[in-house]
């Protein structure tokens, strides 16, 4: 059975004009109509296979994915399964990834980029040079250093960045988990069978539970909420403590996690590794691509069921059964991981993520492959402000390096945000960043992650040069998809 998608829909009033439609591919479509809501909690968390080896190889395939009861779901995936492949990789070894596209020709080119992942330029996923093209292959290095030291551990993701139709291609199941371990983090945390990665998504289905794409550059949700790609599952856990990675895969949506019995999280870590020092939250929002490492305990709860709640829409998306009576070993520090030294910035760029002429752009511009709106010197810290003047909220993503808080709103950061890439940036809201930049030059992308104003137009690009750079030609862009 082909795939069936649509990218589309109503541009009229979205934002879009028709010539961006047009150039988009975009015709419009009605909405998909809801399928019938399958029972809750009836199916079991699973995970995706594991590769820890040094030479992965990875498909990009259509596969019939069997998501809610009745008809399979046609998607896009890594490695023929949802989420994709995860990959396992102690840090500072070099791991050499090589996706073959196998997608036909309504998907077109494609591109990956390791998100979080300190990457040369030419491994980082590219959205309009570099590509994979249909039926060829494309091999990424990543090296595990940083600045000569080995990368901090954390969970990365990867995901397709092709340039106008990253929302369709993560939204059609492009989306694999990449775990980076450690051995310098606390050997009491939670650990083997009792570290766990949880990738959040939804979904909207139609009747034949296919997941048509419709484009709206002010997001695409759906009323499925997907953990794993199981739609509301269960996992049986023992009355003890377990780590849990959370990955907000959606291409839109924010969710703000509690959990039923009003316990609390121990929030030990970021998508850019562990805080300095836990921090205890009875509720946390993330938004698109942000990743929280969290510690629950489930002592004193066997015999009890305890739902992870998305509060800003009442959903019980997973199910905990605390069956089992297990020995606690583990135990969280009360200090985790100093924050590195990265200087002081000696330059200070300005990012306003704005809205204009009905469009999403970073200072008032629209993604052009053909404008680079910084050059960095390698080496050297900056500091970045981001504002929002909107009234939607965009999580901005920050290619290349980590970046540490240096202020939100004119006060303190929160404790929980001290380094990350990716931020959560509510309307009105100002946050500085410090970022130092190191090993590498190329180009480099700065974006919102709400993957539709991203592919509005709300991206630019930014290149590392050296300190005295010498001139070099740029590849050639390929043409815009036109699915």
């Amino acid at each position: 059975m082909s795939l069936i998608f649509a990218l589309a829909a109503g541009f009229l009033g979205t934002g879009l004009d028709s010539a961006d439609a047009t150039r988009l591919g975009i015709t419009a479509t009605p909405t998909p109509t809801a399928t019938a809501t399958p029972s809750p909690f009836s199916r079991p968390l699973v995970f995706p296979p594991v590769n820890t080896n040094a030479n992965v190889s990875i498909g990009i395939d259509e596969v019939c994915v069997q998501v809610l009861n009745g008809p399979c779901t046609n998607m896009w995936t890594y490695d023929g399964t949802y989420p994709g492949l995860t990959i396992r990789r102690p840090t500072g070894q070099r791991t050499y990834v090589t996706f073959t596209n196998n997608l036909g020709p309504g998907a077109g080119e494609m591109t990956v980029h390791n998100h979080g992942n300190h990457s040369s330029a030419d491994s980082d996923g590219q959205p309009d040079t570099l590509l994979i093209p249909m039926g060829g292959s494309r091999t990424y290095t990543y090296e595990g250093t940083e600045e000569g030291n080995n990368q901090q551990g954390k969970m990365q993701f990867y995901h397709d960045h092709r340039m106008d139709v990253t929302g369709r291609n993560v939204w059609m199941g492009l989306t694999g988990l990449f775990i980076v371990d450690d051995p310098a983090d606390p050997s009491t945390l939670p650990s083997g069978e009792f570290d766990l990665p949880l990738a959040i998504a939804d979904h909207q289905f139609d009747l034949k539970n296919q997941i048509p794409y419709v484009f709206n550059p002010n997001g695409v949700t759906g009323d499925k909420f997907l953990v794993n790609g199981v739609y509301q599952p269960y996992l049986e856990v023992g009355d003890r403590k377990y780590r849990f990675r959370i990955l907000n895969a959606s291409n839109f949506r924010t969710y703000f996690l509690e959990l039923s019995s009003g316990n609390s999280f121990i929030q030990i870590g970021t998508e850019s590794g562990l805080l300095p020092v836990p921090v205890t939250r009875t509720g946390m929002r993330m938004g698109p691509a942000e990743r929280l490492d969290v510690v629950v305990d489930f002592a004193g709860e066997l015999g009890q069921n305890i739902y992870l709640v998305d509060g800003l829409t009442g959903t019980q998306m997973l199910e905990f059964r605390v069956t089992q009576d297990l020995t606690d070993d583990s135990s969280v520090p009360a200090t985790l991981r100093p924050l590195p030294d990265i200087g002081e910035p000696s330059v200070t760029r300005n990012w306003s993520f704005d809205q204009t002429e009905g469009h999403w752009t970073i200072n008032g511009l629209r993604f052009d492959p053909n404008r680079v709106d910084a050059r960095p010197a390698l080496g050297t810290t900056e500091k970045w402000v981001f504002t929002n003047p909107t009234a939607q909220a965009h999580t901005v993503h920050i290619h290349d390096v980590a970046q540490q808080c240096m202020s939100r709103n004119g006060g303190a950061c929160y404790p929980y945000e001290t380094m990350k890439e990716t931020w959560y940036l509510a309307p009105g809201e100002v946050l500085e960043v410090k970022l130092k930049f190191t090993d590498h030059v190329g180009m480099y992308m700065l974006h919102c992650h709400m993957l539709e104003h991203e592919d509005d137009g709300m991206m630019t690009q930014f290149e590392v040069v050296r300190a005295n750079p010498t001139p070099r030609p740029r590849p050639s862009p390929r043409p815009r998809p036109t699915p």
